[in-house]
């Protein structure tokens, strides 16, 4: 069985390759000519009509007109092949993992991102077909000095061009790192978050690549420094190191992403947590898997920005929390309970409004608290929660301040260690009503005596970006339909 799925693997790393080199070009280059291919041939053919009409010379026309149509002819041809594979890949990738035990269409949201990329696939495989007709036609009428063929020729161009404005996306990398996140919105998530670095983080993976997370844990936990184990046994009895490594590992690639830590401040962090001399884990390439490098540098980067996208205020509750530790520390280290909020604050009817409510309980053992959300103008308009925060354990805050990263106390180490004891909920609410809207935040205590309360303001407005796109697809649909309809009339009449 094991023969068999490496050979199964080897097809499919192959098939992937060649999948991801036709998505490359058609992501970067093809979009482009796919849009403006068909107005410089419309543009074109009307001016030979025109100059058929006057009598005029037509030789560089149509040699222009020639080397057009044979860049576009091409273009339609990769288009086609492009969807095939996308296709013929991600079913050899759904039946090579369900093979192996790990059936991808069972995780939540698949049934959305696989809805979403056969759309995209189908809509390619029209728009390709309609390219390569209204190539046919243009080539004919040119041969033949068909004119009455030119006009349909342009029908086709623009119903082409029409439906190319309808296509989500052409990022369809099925084999990176979150490849088929334009075609993906998170759909769950956990509302209580234990670690809060890699819970965020894993929830807004797409199935696919959901599945290479628990390997890239797998790789990170077999090269973690041993002496950040040691520090982890001794200071957080019963805990897996792993969450607190992940963690700091993911903090440190934020700085970097931030731009505070050089380079070499980010490997000497770095080091600290995890052995860097493994031929399995790399800082720039990310983590081996399957003979390939996931979640690099850049692939981490990428999620980032990703989630700044959906939830930006995550990020928000980071920055302040960093903040607080540079100018606050003895504050913070005496300070019972630490609240911090951070939302959206600008968001689309219809959409989704995330609430990120972080607590860190300053006390030794587990505290039972409550959090209440008013929403007017949002569903549901009232969530009540009742929550247990677990305890710092023998952690303490430093009372005095400390550098950003040493070898010694410093706020790198304190920060990870906060976000992974500390606990966060996630709530989504949905927007109703247009305009500024206010959402109130209350901590209270288990029996609702009022802690603590934040006020937050969020500009609800309409999706126009996606109307415009609607409407200028249909109204080059229906141009595309009207040109050769207009002449049938017009030699009707």
């Amino acid at each position: 069985m094991e023969e068999v799925l490496r050979k199964d693997l080897k097809k499919i790393k192959r098939l992937e390759g060649l999948q991801g080199a036709l998505i490359g070009y058609i992501s970067n280059l093809g979009k482009w000519f796919l849009f403006i291919l068909p107005l410089v041939l419309v543009v074109l053919s009307l001016m030979i009509l025109l100059a058929t009409l006057r009598g005029s010379n037509l030789v560089i026309l149509t040699l222009a007109f020639y080397a057009i149509l044979g860049i576009y002819g091409l273009n339609s041809i990769i288009l086609l092949m492009g969807a095939f594979y996308t296709q013929k890949s991600l079913k050899a990738r759904l039946k090579f993992e369900r093979k192996r035990g790990r059936p991808i269409d069972s995780l939540d949201g698949f049934d959305l991102l696989y809805n979403n990329v056969k759309g995209v696939i189908n809509l390619l495989f029209m728009i390709a077909l309609l390219c390569l007709v209204s190539l046919g036609l243009f080539v004919t009428m040119l041969a033949l000095g068909l004119v009455e063929l030119g006009y349909a020729a342009i029908g086709f161009a623009l119903f082409g061009f029409g439906l190319a404005l309808l296509v989500r996306s052409l990022k369809l990398n099925i084999h990176d790192v979150n490849g088929l996140q334009d075609f993906y919105k998170p759909t769950t998530h956990e509302i209580f978050l234990d670690n809060f670095f890699s819970d965020v983080l894993s929830n807004h993976l797409d199935p696919v690549t959901y599945l290479k997370w628990d390997e890239y844990l797998g790789v990170i936990n077999k090269n973690l420094n041993p002496n950040f184990v040691t520090i982890v046994q001794e200071r957080e009895a019963g805990e897996m190191p792993i969450t607190f490594a992940i963690e700091k590992i993911l903090f440190l690639y934020y700085l970097k992403f931030q731009e505070v830590l050089t380079n070499e401040q980010f490997i000497g962090e770095m080091r600290e947590v995890i052995k860097l001399d493994s031929e399995t884990f790399n800082v720039k390439k990310g983590t081996l898997i399957e003979g390939r490098w996931y979640f690099s540098e850049k692939d981490i980067y990428k999620l980032f920005n990703y989630i700044k996208g959906f939830n930006p205020g995550f990020f928000n509750i980071i920055d302040r929390l960093q903040l607080e530790l540079t100018d606050n520390i003895e504050r913070l280290s005496k300070d019972p309970i630490y609240m911090d909020t951070a939302s959206n604050e600008v968001v689309y009817k219809n959409g989704e409004l995330n609430v990120m409510v972080y607590l860190y309980n300053n006390a030794a053992e587990a505290k039972e608290y409550r959090i209440k959300v008013i929403a007017p103008g949002f569903d549901p308009k009232k969530i009540i929660l009742n929550i247990e925060v677990e305890g710092r354990g023998s952690f303490q805050i430093p009372q005095k301040p400390i550098p950003l990263f040493s070898k010694g106390d410093d706020i790198v180490g304190t920060l990870s260690v906060m976000l992974e004891n500390g606990d966060t909920t996630w709530l989504t609410l949905e927007p109703r009503d247009i305009g500024e809207q206010t959402i109130q935040i209350f901590l209270e205590t288990s029996e609702g005596t009022i802690l603590e309360g934040k006020t937050r303001s969020v500009k609800v407005s309409k999706d126009i970006k996606t109307q415009l796109k609607k409407i200028t697809s249909v109204g080059s649909i229906v141009g595309g339909l009207a040109a050769p309809l207009s002449r049938m009339l017009a030699g009707g009449l």
